[in-house]
């Protein structure tokens, strides 16, 4: 999960998370980037109860690679780690401290401060030997040669290794002693430089000389914080509160720290349903806050009044706030002290606040009538240019709200059209719910359902539609209107029969087109009750419906229910049309598409892609279509986008990233009030905990799923009796856990459903069933379109033939679809086939494949062998010696034999014998098959990237 960054930069420095002389590190109080302000910041985070984790150090494997690189090089005698205060220097250096000591280095630790740098040797002072003559320069460093002369280790001598924090800080004669020891390749200097900094002669020294390397941390992006957090909190984080903590803090470690701990503190960073997320905004930590506070003190009142316009209006356009040369150059100082940032949006300029913390605290300190008089000028002057640009209408009735004004519909729905486009829906609550109940027209009663519906609240949803159906006279805006109030009712409330009762009494009132459309509806809620066939009958029009966002709702359910059918690829390519258009329509702001997120599409499209074996394009489609439903606040395609990534996962086998992904849509998903999709979501959470053998964890979740909810939602149905079978297996019990694989499979073959019927019935042949269900998947692969369904009839047919050669073929099938548990179970017992024949080399090639494929399956691979299936277990390979792997790696370098002697210094005999050894361990017979495993192998972790970041 860590991005790919420059191991070592020349010097220059990334965005600025303070303005100079107000960020932690600097001012009174503020001595290190290890502190943050007067007093200890704790190491460690609260977890569960009363335990306490440890801050971690995640995220820096890059710089930890460049330092190994510098320190095993010749010519590099010092690494010189700069970063602005709190980018996590010091901890780097002590991390890397700790690498050179298990490496067999000597290591120490130097501490400058300023007391130091007046005292001569006042920093090294305590690691020289009591009788140094500090007053004879050249005895001085023959004494300190001999004291950091390093230890013989096989007749290699090895460079102690110093780490000297804040560096600038050293005293002269330190340094000149230090830079004689380096130069003398005694020593290999590590030193932490904050910047930016005043010059300084002791960094000079050392920066000038060949031998020094610069090292600077990159500040974290949002894929490192989501894996400190993680780390730090024990557990999943949800993905929007890790971008907003990733925004907040801006990949400075030192500020993150204490934003985690302040919303612990505050209750705003809570564990609900398995999942960290954030309760509002971040709460404002206290000593960042009076670090700003007394920075914003300091500014004159033009400058504030600039601040407070921002905090409460902006982002604003330069011309607004620059019209007076005075007026530019205030704008102009606060830019250069980091307050503030412009920009250039198309073809004007604006001006916001740099951090989000800054508005915090800015509008914490605004009086309320200076508030008021804030937007009431604000809202004069917008009302007075006339709106230029289309989010004007949104900002002139949000200001005069806020101002206390009175708004009328004519200011107030042009600017919740432009909300509902934004999908900002709690302002357009704030904006409609005000207008009384007798000026409401339809629009206003529609939008306000709406938005109830997106945020969670059904009730109000449904009182909303309800007045909004009594108002429609017109076909179009009854069909709209009924659309709205079915979606709420179905996956709000969870109630299928008032849904279809809704559905059936509005298409009693219209002509044969707007029946049709309601047909089309009707449709969507029987495919998801199980009714595959009936859905598809009544979807076959779909794409004939005239209105765009109909249409395309109609096709994605058609899409959904060939993919339940087995035609997958059909249903991919209909679910992508469908996603492209609406990507396009949204690029182009057709309003009649509005109320569809882009990424809501990608839900069928990842649900076909997983069905059609292209799980890797699922995960591609899927996880940026999630990026752009956190950044969009969409919240009902997050939860389903998260249910069926982790779907994707559980059927790869990699249960580490399905527990992810299924926890974040439980959460999200019990915590908002969706009941289907938290069943969908639980039930596969469930089976994930009771295929890597989490007893305790799988009968918990089973016992928190909605039974009522089960039964008209099939596929949760399903997922729920794979848990259940699966439980079984941990305990022992294969003949019952077959029985309700079985029995549910019957039930998918009566719904229509294929592709859950082939899922079930693979999982009864890994329970040890191949014999009793090879025939039907056999005549499911001939029905089903793509690879996957032709796969596990193979699997099935060679565990019931107990053919080893069959097996490893059929592994080497599930690994190129990436189904790699059930790959490395066919190839465990390939292997364990071909040893009991005295196959040895078969046999060791299978283990090996095993192996890999095991490994891609993620850290529950150990937990999910206690399953009990036989080939589970981790297969039993002889490991390489140490000099065979030297051979080997020279090897599949490409250097020959020969080559391979005169660089270990070996006969070429030697060189071969080893090689044939190694050919036998990994189960190969040449140098080609070598490469290619050893390849293979190398890119185990690589292949399980694409976990959640969390």
């Amino acid at each position: 999960m860590t991005s790919q960054r420059p191991a070592s930069t020349p010097s220059g420095h990334g965005p600025r998370p303070f303005p100079p002389g107000t960020g932690p590190g600097t001012g009174p109080g503020f001595d290190s980037d290890t502190d943050f302000g007067p007093g200890p910041v704790p190491d460690t985070v609260p977890g569960d109860g009363d335990r306490a984790r440890q801050w971690p150090f995640v995220g820096r494997e890059t710089e930890l690679a460049a330092f190994r690189t510098h320190l095993s090089a010749d010519g590099v005698g010092a690494l010189l780690v700069d970063g602005p205060a709190g980018v996590g220097k010091s901890r780097l250096a002590e991390e890397c401290l700790r690498l050179a000591a298990r490496a067999g280095h000597r290591t120490e630790r130097v501490s400058a401060g300023v007391g130091d740098a007046v005292l001569p040797l006042g920093a090294l002072g305590h690691l020289l030997p009591p009788d140094a003559p500090g007053h004879h320069p050249a005895r001085l460093f023959r004494t300190a040669m001999a004291a950091f002369d390093g230890r013989a280790d096989g007749g290699r001598r090895r460079r102690a290794v110093i780490w000297v924090d804040d560096l600038p800080l050293l005293d002269n004669a330190s340094a000149v002693l230090l830079g004689h020891l380096v130069r003398a390749g005694t020593v290999f200097l590590l030193g932490t430089v904050r910047s930016p900094a005043p010059p300084s002669d002791v960094v000079d020294s050392f920066a000038l000389g060949d031998s020094t390397r610069r090292l600077e941390p990159a500040a974290f992006g949002p894929e490192e914080t989501a894996e400190v957090l993680r780390a730090a909190l024990g557990g999943p984080v949800e993905h929007a509160s890790v971008r907003t903590l990733a925004d907040h803090s801006r990949g400075n470690l030192l500020l993150l720290r204490e934003l985690v701990t302040g919303g612990l503190a505050a209750g705003r960073l809570v564990r609900d349903n398995g999942l960290w997320r954030l309760i509002g905004s971040p709460a404002q930590p206290p000593r960042l806050t009076a670090v700003v506070t007394n920075r914003l003190t300091a500014l004159g009142a033009r400058r504030r009044h600039v601040l407070e316009l921002l905090a409460l209006c902006g982002p604003l356009p330069l011309a607004a706030l620059a019209g007076t040369r005075r007026q530019q150059e205030d704008v102009e100082a606060l830019e250069e002290a980091g307050l503030v940032r412009v920009r250039t949006e198309g073809r004007r300029t604006v001006c916001a606040l740099d951090h989000p913390l800054f508005g915090q605290v800015v509008r914490h300190g605004i009086p309320a009538d200076r508030r008021l008089a804030v937007y009431r000028a604000q809202a004069a002057r917008l009302a007075a240019l006339g709106p230029r640009r289309r989010e004007d209408a949104l900002r002139l009735a949000s200001w005069r709200l806020a101002a206390g004004m009175p708004v009328g519909l004519d200011v107030l729905l042009p600017a919740a059209r432009i909300a509902r486009h934004v999908r900002d829906y709690p302002t357009l609550l704030r904006l409609l719910d005000g207008v009384p109940a007798h000026e409401a027209v339809l629009e206003v009663w529609l939008l306000r359902g709406e938005a109830h519906h997106h945020t969670g609240d059904w009730a109000a949803a449904e009182e909303c539609l309800v007045a909004a159906e009594g108002l429609a006279e017109r076909a179009e805006d009854l069909v709209t209107v009924v659309m709205e109030r079915t979606q709420n009712l179905f996956w709000g409330f969870a109630d299928t029969r008032r849904t279809l009762e809704v559905n059936a009494r509005a298409a009693a009132r219209l002509d044969a087109v707007g029946r049709r459309v309601l047909r089309i509806n009707e449709a969507g809620y029987r495919l998801y009750a199980g009714r595959v066939p009936d859905a598809l009958r009544l979807l076959s029009d779909a794409e004939d419906v005239a209105v765009p966002r109909l249409r395309m709702w109609g096709q994605l359910q058609r899409s959904l229910a060939l993919c339940y059918a087995g035609r997958a690829d059909e249903a991919a390519r209909l679910a992508r049309a469908v996603h492209e258009e609406l990507i396009a329509a949204e690029h182009a702001q057709l309003p009649e598409c509005a109320s569809s997120h882009a990424s809501g599409p990608a839900i069928y499209r990842v649900a076909a892609l997983t069905e059609a074996g292209r799980g890797q394009e699922a995960r591609a489609v899927g996880r940026e279509a999630f990026d752009q439903a956190v950044a969009a606040r969409a919240l009902a395609p997050q939860i389903w986008l998260a249910a069926h990534l982790g779907r994707c996962e559980l059927v790869a086998g990699h249960l580490p990233l399905a527990r992810d992904w299924f926890t974040e849509a439980v959460g999200l998903a019990r915590s908002h009030g969706f009941r289907r999709a938290a069943v969908f979501a639980g039930a596969g959470l469930a089976a994930v905990h009771a295929q890597a053998g989490r007893e305790a964890e799988a009968v918990r979740e089973l016992d928190a799923l909605d039974d009522d909810q089960l039964h008209v939602q099939q596929a949760a149905l399903f997922m729920r009796q794979l848990a259940v079978a699966w439980l079984s297996g941990l305990r022992g019990a294969r003949e019952p856990a077959v029985r309700v694989l079985v029995e549910a499979a019957g039930r998918a073959r009566e719904a229509g459903m294929a592709a859950y019927e082939g899922w079930l019935l693979t999982d009864a042949a890994r329970l040890g069933a191949a014999a009793l269900v090879r025939v039907r998947l056999t005549q499911l692969a001939a029905r089903s379109e793509g690879p996957l369904a032709g796969v596990r009839a193979q699997l099935a047919v060679a565990l019931a033939a107990r053919d080893h050669r069959a097996l490893r073929g059929t592994a080497e099938g599930l690994e190129r679809l990436g189904l790699d548990m059930a790959g490395a179970e066919a190839a465990r017992e390939a292997s364990v086939l071909a040893a009991a024949v005295d196959e040895s080399k078969a046999a060791t090639y299978a283990a090996v494949l095993s192996r890999r494929l095991l490994d891609r399956c993620g850290t529950d691979r150990v937990s999910a062998e206690r399953v009990g299936t036989p080939s589970r277990q981790r297969p039993e390979i002889r490991p390489l010696t140490r000099r065979e792997r030297d051979v080997v790696r020279l090897a599949v370098e490409g250097l020959t034999s020969q080559e391979i002697a005169d660089r270990l210094v070996l006969s070429v005999r030697t060189v071969d014998n080893h090689l044939h050894r190694a050919y036998a361990k990994v189960g190969v017979s040449s140098r080609h098959e070598l490469a290619a495993a050893v390849r293979s192998l190398g890119a185990t972790r690589a292949d399980a990237a694409g976990r959640p970041v969390h």
